[in-house]
């Protein structure tokens, strides 16, 4: 599958950040919770927008607990950036809650299998036009591709990437 991603996520393990390096770790950690500043939601989604067209659907990917609102609020301000007819849906769910790949990273452990993420589809139907997978960090890729499992199709796409994979479009 595609993953599409506005900027790199660079680890300050690998070497000393820049400046603008250091503002997209903080938007990254930001977004992951609606208790952010509206305006840091606005500067990912406007990064975000620019790399996606509309008419298209924004599907929201659960976070690690199953909850919605922060990658919602994220697809609802990158919607308002695309314009008509960018529509944002929750089309996936979690069953089960998953060990945070933040975390896991961290401990060098590695991502999750695919198959540990628990999403499924909603019954909503959606009609045909591109659809983007929403979500604040893609690293392995895992989650990208779960979600794209449950809900059948979509392109993932991401505020940051922190493989720094080439063009920020790879094929995973």
């Amino acid at each position: 599958m595609n993953i599409l991603a506005a900027r790199n996520y660079v680890s300050p393990r690998t070497r000393p950040l820049t400046a603008e390096e250091q503002e997209t770790r903080r938007l990254a950690y930001a977004i992951k919770s609606t208790a952010c500043a509206p305006v840091d939601f606005d500067t990912a989604a406007r990064a975000m927008a620019q790399l996606i067209d509309g008419p298209c659907w924004l599907v929201p990917i659960p976070d690690r607990n199953g909850n919605l609102d922060a990658n919602t609020r994220l697809a609802a301000m990158i919607a308002r950036h695309v314009g008509p007819g960018a529509q944002v849906v929750r089309a996936i769910r979690r069953t089960a809650p998953i060990e945070s790949q933040c975390e896991r990273h961290k401990q060098k452990r590695g991502p999750s299998p695919i198959s540990d993420h628990k999403f499924v589809r909603t019954p909503r139907w959606l009609t045909a036009r591109p659809t983007y997978l929403v979500d604040n960090v893609t690293t392995s890729g895992h989650t990208f591709q779960a979600a794209h499992l449950a809900l059948g199709f979509g392109t993932g796409l991401a505020f940051a990437d922190a493989n720094c994979r080439q063009n920020h479009t790879p094929n995973i």
